[in-house]
């Protein structure tokens, strides 16, 4: 089983507002429980006026390479996943490259929305395989409250704001990504659509079929990389869904028959931060993984995209 991106340090970022459902209570046609019931979430983050999604990677991703401790010009390829760039052009990973002192190497984003992170994974194992890189920055980004109403009570209280990084290094074959799933269905576009930050066209979704649509597709994803890979769901020591709602992860989680303690929710304290969710999720296991097992993770957002990532720890 070749293995390839070991992900040797981990760091996040969030907004530096925090707005509980109390708070959202003072503002829009709900109650806190109604919010905490239905979704899960407690509270969000959200930026601030002199913050962005640019500057959310560039945090995240340098206190991945303090804890990954390694020199930032040992990174060769910059990939950050993003559906919030503030500007067209320059991508975020340029910028990201130009604030760490990392600039001549390959800087690109990469556009899946929610299943972002799982997407450049694929493609930052697939660098690191090829041997066209050696050691990654994967980044997961996105300034949700850039897109959101804040009137639109449907929306404004599942999204938060937050960036997640991991420093892959190409390793020795034994621990890193296994596998990927990636899929995509443009017929299922109007459930979910947004225009750029700063447009009139604000985010919309159809959360009831999105709702529908994620449980099932959740567990589907997860059986089929570790079947195809010939790994029990008994060897997987973590799952880290996307993080959209507490009741899809749930509902999931007890179709694939998995313990609670190894399904990941973070989503109760940072919102549905996008692309960002799933690595941001690293800092708060990074310290417990046994070396052997794996861990799965599991993206699905507008588009509709969907994608799965086996990980060999």
């Amino acid at each position: 089983m070749n293995a390839a991106g070991k992900i040797i340090g981990a760091g996040r970022a969030l907004g530096g507002r925090v707005v509980t459902n109390k708070d959202l209570e003072k503002v829009l046609d709900t109650t806190e429980d109604w919010i905490s019931t239905r979704t899960g979430i407690l509270e969000r983050r959200f930026v601030t006026e002199d913050e962005d999604c640019v500057s959310l990677a560039i945090e995240a991703s340098k206190r991945a390479i303090e804890h990954a401790d390694v020199p930032a010009d040992s990174i060769d390829l910059i990939v950050c996943a993003t559906s919030t760039n503030p500007e067209s052009m320059p991508s975020v990973a340029c910028l990201v490259g130009e604030a760490i002192g990392v600039t001549g190497v390959g800087a690109m984003d990469l556009g899946a929305a929610c299943a972002g992170y799982a997407y450049a994974a694929s493609v930052a194992d697939s660098m690191l395989k090829s041997g066209a890189a050696n050691r990654v920055l994967l980044i997961g980004a996105d300034a949700m409250t850039h897109i959101v109403d804040e009137n639109d009570r449907s929306t404004s209280i599942l999204f938060g704001d937050g960036a997640g990084a991991v420093i892959l290094d190409k390793g020795d074959g034994e621990s890193g990504f296994v596998d990927h799933i990636l899929g995509a269905d443009g017929s299922m576009a109007p459930l979910g659509r947004a225009g750029h930050p700063g447009d009139d066209q604000k985010l919309f979704q159809n959360g009831r079929e999105i709702f529908k649509f994620a449980v099932k597709m959740f567990p589907q994803m997860v059986e089929k990389i570790a079947a195809r890979n010939d790994v029990s769901l008994d060897d997987v020591q973590y799952v880290i869904p996307h993080q959209a709602n507490a009741r899809i992860i749930q509902a999931a989680g007890r179709k694939l028959d998995i313990p609670e303690e190894r399904v990941v929710v973070n989503v109760d304290h940072f919102g549905n931060t996008s692309a960002a969710s799933i690595p941001l999720s690293y800092p708060d296991i990074f310290d417990d993984f046994e070396p052997g097992k794996y861990i799965i993770t599991v993206g699905f957002g507008f588009g509709l995209t969907w994608a799965a990532n086996l990980y060999k720890i």
